[in-house]
């Protein structure tokens, strides 16, 4: 039987996975397998706040994971998923290329994202940069004498 290779997202009920993540992650583990899924690689993140309530929780813990599956069992993985209490959202998305690729790629964004942030941090770009708080004490220095506001307006008296 053809496979094909997925990437999914499950977003998870918090506190069962805080009270026993094996028990919470193995229930969406079972389901796959279930349908005929090979689980190639598999990931916990961390605990999230939602942008908005589902299934009468504000806040989730994210789990990813790489599986071989037949295509028409998607169908079965779904409902399924949608049956279990513990997955509060999921989405599954088939790849182009093999796993392993996939997975190489993805760490090799992640590095160059964070180098480019370390770089950034070095260069004096974000937060409160020195060249940012110079025009800032200039500013304020400009308005202390002549009793303007920050607008250029004279100061109205109450």
């Amino acid at each position: 039987m053809r496979t094909r290779s997925y990437e999914a997202m499950f977003l998870l009920d918090n506190q069962a996975a805080q009270a026993d993540w094996d028990a919470t992650s193995g229930k969406v583990d079972t389901i796959l397998e279930k349908h005929g899924a090979r689980i190639v690689q598999k990931e916990k993140w961390d605990e999230r706040k939602l942008a908005y309530e589902i299934k009468g929780q504000r806040r989730a813990t994210y789990y990813l994971v790489y599986f071989d599956a037949p295509p028409a069992s998607l169908r079965g993985i779904d409902e399924d998923l949608g049956l279990s209490e513990s997955v509060l959202r999921h989405m599954s998305l088939a790849l182009d290329e093999p796993i392993e690729e996939h997975v190489k790629l993805r760490a090799e964004e992640r590095e160059r994202l964070a180098e480019d942030s370390r770089r950034h941090a070095m260069s004096g770009w974000g937060g409160d940069s020195a060249r940012r708080r110079k025009g800032r004490d200039r500013r304020r220095d400009d308005d202390d004498d002549d009793g303007r506001g920050s607008r250029g307006r004279a100061d109205e008296e109450e």
